[in-house]
């Protein structure tokens, strides 16, 4: 029969070698301060914008090895100005991009005739980011005929049957991020299943003494 001292180091052993797998996953919080301006109708029918400035200030908290969609709940909107968003605001987020916006339409989508908005952020490096360039082609300089790789951020009005993309003049502020660890569920489950055995070994050894 197996000495109960011994079953007692065996256990520790083993729950030593849990520790390692005990893992966490950075978690990323970060605040992102934002002005558009310099509107661009879409449809190229070059209808005066009505609204000119939109700002806005808002705290995202991520995994950026994870997907987001319409996610509404790991975001808090402190501002919003110059503009009304008829749904409620989330964000997405997938490979280094991320898009705030109106759920109505997706929260990285918008449909004319509607009151909707959508501000893509490139967030690949978390530290700096930035809105795609105007110097690319593409829908965020308000031209419709651009390469469709450049995600669109601007917005629509109802009563209007077009959209208006932001500008050079936009700019995004950002705060350094912050990062947090937070126990994956599988390594939590594992290392409570180790504590559990040596709980239960402890009480052995207690009765056979």
């Amino acid at each position: 029969m197996q000495h109960p001292k011994f079953a007692i180091y065996s256990a520790v052993i083993g729950v030593s070698l849990l520790l390692p797998a005990f893992s966490s996953a950075a978690t990323i919080t970060e605040d992102l301060s934002f002005t558009l301006t310099g509107f661009v109708d879409i449809s190229g029918t070059n209808i005066p914008p009505p609204i000119s400035k939109i700002t806005g200030y808002i705290t995202v908290t991520y995994d950026p090895a994870m997907k987001y969609d319409d996610d509404t709940t790991d975001i808090v909107v402190h501002s919003l100005t110059g503009i009304t968003v008829a749904s409620p605001l989330g964000f997405t987020y997938q490979n280094g991009l991320l898009e705030f916006g109106g759920t109505q339409n997706d929260s990285d989508f918008v449909v004319r005739n509607t009151n909707d908005l959508v501000v893509a952020f490139d967030v690949t490096n978390p530290s700096h980011p930035f809105f795609p360039s105007c110097a690319v082609p593409g829908y965020t300089c308000g031209i419709y005929t651009g390469s469709n790789k450049v995600d669109p951020a601007g917005y629509t009005q109802v009563g209007y049957n077009t959209g208006w993309f932001y500008g050079v003049q936009s700019t995004v502020v950002p705060t350094p991020p912050t990062t947090s660890s937070t126990p994956e569920p599988g390594s939590i489950a594992l290392f409570g299943s180790g504590l559990l055995g040596l709980g239960a070994l402890v009480y052995r050894r207690r009765r056979l003494d």
